[in-house]
């Protein structure tokens, strides 16, 4: 099955660094994309980081996080079933999807070779399985 983003998502991902857009746009529109997903935020501006550092959501204040720049070297996607969903189940699939794309568009030369694509889900100290990011 083939998915699509919604206006709201695809203005949040507009947001997001061209290597990011191309991921993401790539990554929901392969067939073999195991759920259908929603792009939560890309850029977050000083008042929105810190309240989420806040909350307990960011372990960084603003400008710290990948989200602060311009254009945002992050993104927070969710699976979408039935409307987004927390449950870590869905995320392991999503993410070995996600990562498997970034393989491929490196392999055909698409996206920068000096990015490095992070999964927050991989984190030991912090698990955050929306997050991705670039680091160089």
């Amino acid at each position: 099955m083939s998915y699509r983003y919604s206006s709201r998502s695809t203005q949040r991902l507009s947001t997001c660094h061209p290597d990011l857009v191309l991921l993401f746009t790539e990554a929901l529109a392969d067939p073999a994309c195991p759920s259908d997903m929603s792009i939560i935020e890309g850029f977050r501006g000083r008042d929105r980081q810190n309240e989420m550092k806040t909350q307990g959501k960011s372990q960084l204040a603003w400008p710290k996080s990948r989200h602060n720049q311009v254009p945002s070297m992050a993104v927070d996607a969710a699976p979408y079933v039935g409307g987004i969903s927390w449950d870590w189940a869905y995320y392991p699939p999503l993410a070995k999807h996600i990562k498997q794309v970034w393989e491929r568009l490196q392999a055909e030369g698409r996206v920068s070779p000096s990015h490095r694509l992070t999964w927050g889900g991989d984190w030991q100290s912090f698990p955050d399985g929306p997050h991705w990011q670039l680091d160089t």
